[in-house]
């Protein structure tokens, strides 16, 4: 009959480049997958349940790679001292620590942010809209407007929630502005003294001076892209001057449109950048 030895083990837990101690390490066995966590200090103590003469801890903990590491049952002191390693692999990285990144400039950081919530946001404004076309463009909205106001975030929430309540404010914001488009001319508005009056309405044909700005401000606008490098220049023409969808423009670049769809945000960062620090017109 195997027998099951108990052992204490006890340790410290610290980064491996600046040497600091490490709070919150999971320190997990095979036995035991709710484990201990290190203090502030990155210490920890926990009891090991084994058969064999080297049974093993695993330290886990965001932003780091986790690590086995076997315990020898005739180390007397049955102590240890672990040094954790930053994890490089972006796409395993917690929600906070990519937005440290996005924070410090890092453009690989907003997207992996993107590409994790895209699909979900996506989904919550269809069932609010209704349209995927609309769907498709209140959803990179609300990915501009979050990441524009990024260092407004506090790690205290979750940064899904954060992220979901712009995209559901923006949506109803559309919603709104939308039924104020399709009012009916026949039917007169009530105001509070019970007075009627009909809707104004303006037509959509431009006279000759608003034909001349019109044209005028689209030749500032191509003359801004041109600064662009051509890779965010041709993102730019095909959306807002040849009017093509994400698809279309995923078809015509031959890239997958989670990347269209990244690369057209910063295509626009970087025109509104170009328009801030430049002319206003």
């Amino acid at each position: 009959m195997e027998t099951k030895q108990l052992l204490r083990v006890r340790g410290w837990v610290k980064d491996a480049h600046s040497g600091q101690p490490i709070k919150g390490v999971k320190v997990t066995t095979d036995s035991d997958f709710k484990g201990k966590e290190t203090t502030d200090k990155g210490k920890f103590t926990i009891q090991v349940k084994t058969k064999s003469d080297e049974p093993t801890l695993k330290f886990s903990f965001p932003g780091y790679k986790s690590i086995k590491r076997s315990i020898s049952v005739s180390n007397p002191k049955k102590e240890i001292n672990i040094s954790l390693f930053k994890n490089t692999e972006f796409k395993d990285l917690d929600d906070h620590t990519l937005i440290r990144k996005a924070l410090d400039g890092s453009q690989k950081a907003f997207a992996i942010l993107m590409k994790r919530y895209k699909d979900s946001v996506y989904y919550v404004v269809l069932k609010m809209v209704n349209k995927p076309e609309d769907a498709e463009d209140l959803t990179i909205e609300a990915f501009g407007k979050a990441f524009n106001k990024l260092d407004k975030f506090s790690p205290d929430y979750a940064f899904s929630t954060w992220l979901f309540r712009i995209a559901i404010n923006n949506s109803i914001d559309f919603i709104r502005k939308k039924r104020l488009q399709t009012l009916s001319i026949d039917n007169p508005i009530s105001n509070e003294d019970g007075d009627t009056m009909s809707p104004h309405i303006v037509s959509d044909v431009l006279d000759p001076e608003e034909r001349f700005i019109k044209n005028q401000r689209k030749k500032i606008m191509r003359e801004i892209t041109e600064k662009l490098t051509p890779k965010y220049r041709q993102l730019i023409e095909l959306r807002f001057f040849e009017e093509l969808s994400y698809l279309e423009i995923a078809d015509e670049m031959n890239l997958p449109i989670g990347t269209v769809k990244a690369q057209l945000f910063r295509a626009k960062q970087l025109l509104h950048n170009i328009l801030k620090n430049g002319r206003n017109f």
